[in-house]
């Protein structure tokens, strides 16, 4: 009898696959913030933490996220990405260490934070048109 190792190396592939450590897109009106439980309306305020093993905590807004970190709900080796919406393009997740900040006091935000990401200047200066406030750090975001 011969033996063919294609169907091991079919299973192996699926294996692998579908472990691999990625973002999961947020879906409005279903998903859930982790931190102040409410549903996310509006994900262009969202955000994500993605694990090392692969889970994935959503947040409705960015200070909502800074309270997760900040209360070390989750041990920082833990922390494979840390990703944040467009607020422009919300179909677009951002890496946050390369992502732009924005903070403007008439933001209204789902929690109030007032703070958005945005994923290029020329978004900067149009945000700056519209809401009239100050770039921000990602430490300064997430204390």
């Amino acid at each position: 009898m011969k033996y063919s190792g294609i169907p091991v190396i079919i299973i192996m592939f699926m294996l692998f696959s579908a472990c691999s450590i990625k973002p999961k897109p947020i879906v409005e009106g279903v998903d859930t913030c982790e931190n102040c439980k409410m549903t996310v309306m509006e994900k262009k305020y969202a955000s994500e933490i993605v694990t090392v093993k692969g889970r994935t905590y959503i947040f409705d807004d960015l200070k909502c996220l800074n309270q997760f970190l900040s209360e070390n709900k989750l041990p920082k080796e833990e922390i494979k990405l840390i990703l944040v919406t467009d607020f422009y393009h919300p179909d677009i997740m951002i890496e946050a260490d390369k992502a732009i900040f924005y903070y403007a006091e008439n933001l209204h935000t789902p929690m109030n934070g007032k703070s958005v990401a945005l994923s290029d200047s020329g978004d900067f200066v149009r945000i700056q048109t519209e809401y009239p406030g100050e770039s921000k750090t990602l430490s300064e975001i997430i204390k």
